[in-house]
């Protein structure tokens, strides 16, 4: 039982930031990350752009201006909105900052969180060599000096957190490559939301994450199986996925998506991406209306029903592939 729990709740780490969403179509079958919005009394040139954010895979300049029509869509805008604040993830990148600095894993405690006192770190694995292989990860990876303060299975629970962070370490996400170019050519980089707001949305809720049913050595194992399956491996469905970003196919990253939707067989871990959407869609038409700009979001967003293309369009805005 506890062998098939583990390697379930594996599935779900291997899935890190990309989870699929029930709504989550092909956009009418046509492929391309840039479109055109124009409409509802908008005189200046503005773009939506779909991103990947990397996960493993490192995208190069030639990968994103090869795109159709990305060249000449920064030549015509005078601001690249991102999702949120690209200086946190350059900060990460120059390793200014712990990446359970970046999980906010300082701030974000409950009183179920915390170890008991009585217990230590050692005591709970089966060797020395998984309790140091542990102990390496999280001191040093995580960069968490006094990790052993929560539980294992809190650690457990930012395994996802810790493989979208660790991509900012050499590699270079789709984001990466439009910032530099926008600050070469005099673009004003902007966001759409805070960075405390769009981390408050990659994390778990405190419900989900709470098992004090757990017991600790079982946690312990968890753990270990998730740093040992996971640490520096670039899951099969990020390839997949970049390898389809590259080639302007969302029906792929559809499939995949969908894949590990139905793979997720311990409750389906709810992305919010809807929220995420609508909560930006207000945003982003202040932004349109304000100047030229190119608003620039991981491609999931685009798509579906809960897509920000749809919601554009049901706004009466025309949202249209550049070819």
């Amino acid at each position: 039982m506890k062998k098939i729990i583990i390697t379930a709740v594996l599935s779900i780490i291997s899935a890190t930031s990309i989870v699929a969403q029930d709504a989550l179509k092909p956009t009418e079958g046509k492929t391309g990350w840039l479109w055109e919005i124009k409409g509802n009394g908008i005189a200046q040139t503005c773009y939506l752009f779909g991103t990947c954010h990397g996960g493993g895979h490192s995208f190069s300049h030639e990968d994103v201006l090869g795109f159709s029509g990305v060249d000449e869509a920064l030549k015509n805008v005078k601001t690249v909105y991102f999702e949120t604040d690209l200086t946190v993830s350059m900060r990460l990148a120059a390793k200014e900052m712990s990446i359970a600095q970046y999980l906010g894993c300082d701030r974000d405690t409950t009183k179920e969180d915390m170890m008991p006192e009585s217990v230590t770190y050692e005591s709970l694995f089966d060797s020395v060599a998984q309790y140091q292989e542990v102990h390496q990860f999280l001191s040093q990876k995580m960069g968490a000096a006094a990790y052993w303060k929560k539980t294992p299975y809190y650690w457990f629970n930012h395994l996802s957190g810790y493989n979208l962070a660790k991509g900012y370490y050499g590699i270079q996400a789709v984001e990466g490559v439009l910032a530099t170019e926008a600050v070469k050519r005099g673009i004003e980089i902007g966001q759409l939301e805070s960075t405390e707001q769009h981390q408050k949305w990659l994390a778990r809720p405190k419900t989900q994450r709470q098992r004090p049913n757990i017991e600790l050595k079982f946690q312990a194992t968890m753990l270990y199986m998730g740093i040992h399956n996971n640490d520096d491996k670039v899951p099969e469905a990020i390839r997949e996925i970049a390898e389809g970003y590259l080639k302007n196919d969302t029906c792929v990253i559809h499939d995949v998506l969908e894949r590990q939707a139905k793979d997720a067989t311990i409750g389906k871990a709810a992305f919010p991406l809807a929220a995420m959407n609508n909560a930006w869609c207000p945003v982003i038409e202040q932004n349109i209306a304000k100047g030229p700009c190119m608003v620039a979001v991981g491609a999931r967003h685009l798509l579906g029903n809960d897509g920000l293309i749809a919601m554009l369009r049901r706004k009466g805005y025309s949202v249209e592939p550049i070819r």
